[in-house]
């Protein structure tokens, strides 16, 4: 078993991961995006994000507008827009990411009977500004931000959503990690996706973390969830209606 010292896990790390890299591109990459398709589907992330998104849906007396922070390789979006033409819902979904290569990547997911729009920005830049959207999700992106980024961000953008916010992240945990660091010895998954998972725990919050920073951004309707497989899903109630 791996040993640690005392304070190991206690706060957020600061660390990069190639994926931070806006420049990425090539069949690592797209390796990469397969691999963390196949943990979210596996671990339930999509669906427990998808659920609420249903659920605001069909509570809706209008289309909602969609938009997905850090969309990656697109496969919320993907799952919202599948299960809204089959169920005869109009939605308008746009993903935002910084690297134009994810989003050719997601772009070519798409089939016919999927309309997404797709936009490159750099989310962390302080110029960056958030298009008005009914439903701001994201999955396993925020902990990008620093607490004191996020709350900025969040404080500057809730003006733009006009109805629920919905975070799904990693809950730091030290057991997540020495199991996560295990698996890597028997899982099929490229080198950035192991080596990018286990910084990305020590890169993910606490309740306590996420609850100050909702709250610091003027939050007071919210909710933040445990859910399977050492997550959170965050719902954050916007009144801008």
């Amino acid at each position: 078993m791996p040993k640690h010292n005392k304070g190991w896990l206690t706060t957020r790390s600061t660390e990069t991961e190639e994926m931070d890299n806006l420049d990425l591109s090539g069949e690592m990459l797209h390796q990469t995006l397969d691999g963390l398709s196949y943990i979210n589907r596996l671990l339930g992330n999509t669906n427990a994000t998808i659920s609420l998104v249903k659920s605001s849906i069909l509570n809706s007396d209008h289309p909602l507008t969609i938009l997905d922070l850090g969309c990656g390789g697109g496969d919320n979006l993907r799952a919202i827009a599948t299960w809204a033409y089959k169920n005869k819902h109009t939605v308008q979904l746009i993903g935002i990411d910084g690297n134009k290569n994810i989003l050719a990547y997601a772009q070519s997911k798409n089939t016919k009977d999927i309309s997404i729009q797709y936009d490159q920005a750099d989310i962390l830049a302080p110029s960056f500004q958030l298009p008005p959207c009914d439903l701001l999700i994201s999955s396993h992106f925020i902990y990008h931000f620093s607490d004191a980024d996020l709350v900025s961000f969040l404080k500057k953008s809730k003006q733009q959503i006009s109805t629920k916010i919905i975070f799904s992240e990693l809950r730091r945990s030290k057991l997540a990690y020495v199991l996560f660091k295990i698996g890597n010895l028997f899982l099929p998954f490229s080198k950035m996706v192991k080596e990018d998972g286990l910084k990305a725990i020590r890169r993910s919050f606490s309740k306590k973390e996420l609850d100050a920073i909702l709250v610091g951004a003027g939050f007071e309707r919210f909710e933040v969830k445990r859910k399977f497989a050492f997550r959170w899903l965050v719902e954050v109630v916007v009144f801008n209606r």
